[in-house]
């Protein structure tokens, strides 16, 4: 008969041999003959789950830390299932108690600070990256983890630095590549951003994100007819995308349009893959759309979207998209032809008479008129097409209107009155607010000392007061606009008319809503770190429980559920 030694070498030399069948079946029999073996419920939770079975492979592994609960190689196994199922609270303390029982294992480490990562708990996720270093310094993951956490932190000379190791490490690490540029980008450095991307696409000529980030990069440095060229062949290779939902059940699966250009606004958030399975289709502009042909060619959906949101940039692509829809009979959220009218110098005349709202006229001007243009009064002068407040510039006389023109190459420009909004304190607030069919939602408030507010450019993961400040307008937005100023937010809900849209907004010194912009571009997310913006973490969920809402209303007569 053969000794349980004899067992225990054979399994070995299957599971060493990649034979994982009959690994498996001599584990089994070994597990029989002793039920309290402290290796065979282990190795038989690691091959099943490598083959596919965690729920089979969660009992062994909970067998295992029954028998031997110093097994720092089975506790983290059981933190990787729960990680794998997207429960990053229930895998930390696993990974937490191995990385303590091992602590020069340093995937433990490593994987800790990956849910801590998601968990949005930003420095506890650093301490653990930057404890798997120190287990096993050339461990290029993890540095590229730190490296990624150091980003998000603003911390971004460091992020520079630690990227450059992780890819001294691994050169073809193409993530490290891109988030190099998208940090560079965010540094102003576009020719060491355009020189990380390209690396990227070297080793990967398909990689989605690192042909976007390089398009951003081009567009930034005025090089927009590169940037449009690159995303229409990227439009065209990607054709249809699918992304199926990991949530429990049948979930709705949206049908997103999108344009093959720089124009689209995201919707990772709004149509999370917990609660939607999505298909983005990259429409060709019109005259190389055959409609009902790509219509035939869809994967079944229940509803569409369409996210081609920024009117300056569209050129004819909402006429493609409403080609489309038109061979379609799903409900349609922005239809295009409601998103058409949110050019910037159409608000006007679409607020116009709102009590209580100030939006300044806004004028589109060539070059030459631009040029002749006299300035007698502050104005704000951008490239048509900007957003986010890029090359966006107060101009207060001739020679600075001189100076603009020579730096920007743009044929064409919105010239906008400046009105002052310096709160008496000497800050100026800059409020975001969505529109969720119609209804208002808060959603941030950036606070700074320059005039140029954007929540990216506000320091306000470092100033506890100016949280809670915008923690209370999360809370209660009508508590800032009280009165006619929300009458005035809701009007304006009305009259821009989408079903997802919003505004961005200041206040002026005697008591207005000053509107900045009014359009469907409105990016919504939620990665702040959870110990720093707890509060977000209650209020903008309300925002996707609206899209829920939203969802199941227009979806209704088909009876979901």
């Amino acid at each position: 008969m053969e000794t349980e030694a004899d067992l225990v070498a054979r399994a070995r030399d299957h599971y060493r041999a990649g034979r994982r069948g009959e690994a498996e079946a001599a584990y089994r029999a070994l597990l029989a003959r002793r039920a309290d073996h402290p290796e065979a419920p282990l190795m038989l939770g690691l091959i099943l789950a490598d083959g596919g079975d965690p729920v089979a492979a969660e009992d062994f592994l909970r067998q295992t830390v029954a028998i031997a609960p110093g097994n720092a190689l089975a506790w983290h196994s059981l933190g990787k299932l729960r990680q794998g199922r997207g429960d990053d609270a229930g895998a930390a303390p696993l990974f937490e108690r191995a990385a303590a029982l091992m602590p020069g294992f340093a995937p433990a480490a490593n994987d800790l600070g990956a849910s801590l990562h998601r968990l949005g708990r930003r420095a506890e996720a650093l301490t653990a990256f930057e404890r798997a270093i120190v287990a096993d310094p050339g461990f290029a993951g993890a540095r590229f983890n730190r490296a990624t956490a150091l980003a998000e932190m603003k911390r971004r000379d460091e992020a520079v630095a630690a990227f450059h190791e992780a890819l001294a490490l691994d050169p073809d690490m193409r993530e490290a590549w891109y988030s190099l540029a998208v940090t560079y980008t965010d540094l102003g450095r576009l020719d060491l951003a355009e020189e990380a991307c390209r690396r990227a696409l070297a080793l990967d000529p398909a990689y989605d994100d690192a042909t976007t980030q390089l398009a951003q990069v081009l567009d930034r440095a005025h090089r927009a007819d590169e940037a449009a060229e690159l995303l229409l062949r990227h439009g065209r290779r990607l054709g249809v995308v699918t992304r199926p939902t990991t949530g429990d059940g049948r979930r709705p699966t949206v049908l997103v349009l999108a344009a093959a250009a720089n124009c689209n606004v995201r919707v990772s958030y709004l149509f999370d893959a917990r609660r939607y399975a999505t298909a983005t289709v990259y429409l060709p502009p019109p005259s190389e759309l055959d409609a009902a042909a790509l219509a035939k060619s869809l994967p079944p959906h229940d509803i569409a979207f369409n996210a081609i949101a920024n009117m300056d940039r569209a050129a004819s692509f909402p006429e493609a998209a409403a080609a489309l829809l038109g061979q379609l009979s799903c409900p349609v959220l922005n239809p295009p032809a409601a998103v058409a009218h949110t050019r910037r110098d159409d608000i006007p005349a679409l607020m116009a008479g709102i009590d209580g709202l100030e939006v300044p006229a806004t004028r589109r001007m060539g070059r030459a008129e631009l040029a002749a243009m006299t300035v007698t009064a502050p104005v704000l002068v951008r490239p048509t097409g900007s957003h986010g407040g890029d090359d966006l510039i107060r101009v207060e006389d001739a020679a600075r209107l001189r100076a603009v023109l020579a730096e920007l190459p743009h044929p064409e420009f919105y010239v906008t009155p400046y009105v002052d909004y310096r709160a008496a304190d000497g800050l100026y607030r800059k409020y975001r607010l969505i529109f969720v069919d119609r209804q208002v939602f808060p959603y941030h408030l950036a606070i700074a000392r320059d005039w140029l507010v954007h929540y990216f450019r506000a320091d306000m993961e470092n100033d506890a007061a100016l949280r809670r400040e915008e923690e209370a307008f999360l809370e209660d937005w009508r508590s800032v606009f009280p009165g006619r100023l929300a009458a005035a937010v809701e009007q304006v809900a009305r009259r821009l008319d989408l079903d997802y849209g919003g505004i961005d907004c200041g206040l002026t010194v005697d008591g207005r809503v000053l509107l900045f912009e009014a359009n469907a571009s409105m990016l919504v997310h939620l990665h702040d770190p959870t110990e720093t913006f707890a509060y977000k973490y209650r209020a903008v969920p309300r925002i996707f429980a609206a899209v829920d809402r939203l969802v199941e209303r227009r979806l209704a007569p088909k009876r979901w559920s």
